[in-house]
């Protein structure tokens, strides 16, 4: 499978200070991917890039289109984001004028735009709050909002910046499900994030630290290597840590990414 995003040589500074530098990685296509990285080591910064928000020149390329001044719009067409890095991420009142946005600028007619809307509202079972009043919304809902909204012009590459950061257990696991459907459906995801309770169902993880990337391996593997991402600063979930325990005195094979999985496997 081939390589959707590819950041080739990156080397980036603010202020003659350097952050990247000769930075590279590649995203499969149709792949879950994640970033796992602790604060201030990079990963705003790299989706800022990789998004356009911060310009490079030809470093980008998502979908055989290079990012650059002349493809940028090309470019971001294909690109679905969503970032906790700004106060005030929504535009509108209405759930549904906010879906409809994106669309609207995409020139989309308007019976097009209300079959989008119906399908993926459906999808996300959020018909319900089409007319609500997002402000309305405890953050929980507000955050599933911001992940649907990216979604709903169907691009090629969802980017997800710490997108589960103020999103409640069980809205997590229900649009980490609905992400992975979509996921083998054809759509690329790339999570960038800090909770590694997020990561389960990734085909290929990167550690991001100190604007570089230390390791990359399966969930499996990065779990493994729990001393080291307690030492960069990362949080390893409770059933993770569990389970590295149990491996230690030979109680369970595996490490189990939930808990009804590692009790049936116990008592069995």
């Amino acid at each position: 499978m081939s390589a959707i995003l590819k950041v080739n040589n990156l080397t980036y500074s603010i202020n003659d200070q350097i952050f990247f530098k000769d930075f590279n990685m590649e995203v499969e296509a149709k792949k879950i991917t994640s970033i796992i990285a602790p604060n201030k080591s990079g990963k705003t910064m790299l989706t800022k890039i990789i998004s356009a928000i911060y310009p490079t020149n030809d470093i980008c390329i998502l979908d055989d289109i290079s990012l650059n001044k002349k493809n940028v719009l090309n470019y971001l067409t294909k690109l679905g984001i969503v970032t906790n890095d700004f106060n005030k991420p929504f535009l509108f009142k209405k759930v549904k004028d906010e879906l409809a946005y994106p669309l609207i600028n995409l020139g989309y007619k308007e019976h097009i735009i209300n079959k989008k809307i119906n399908k993926i509202s459906k999808f996300f079972e959020i018909e319900p709050l089409l007319n609500k009043n997002i402000d309305s919304l405890d953050k929980s809902l507000q955050q599933k909002i911001l992940i649907i909204v990216s979604l709903v012009h169907d691009p090629k590459l969802l980017i997800l910046d710490d997108a589960f950061s103020n999103m409640n257990s069980s809205d997590q696991n229900f649009m980490l499900g609905k992400l992975k459907e979509l996921n083998e459906d054809g759509l690329t995801i790339l999570n960038i994030t800090s909770k590694l309770d997020t990561i389960y169902n990734s085909h290929i993880v990167y550690v991001l630290n100190n604007y570089q990337i230390e390791i990359k391996g399966t969930v499996f593997e990065i779990f493994e290597k729990d001393s080291y991402l307690r030492k960069i600063g990362l949080n390893i979930p409770f059933i993770i840590d569990l389970s590295l325990k149990l491996k230690v005195y030979n109680l369970i094979d595996k490490i189990y990414f939930d808990r009804k999985s590692l009790e049936d496997n116990l008592w069995k």
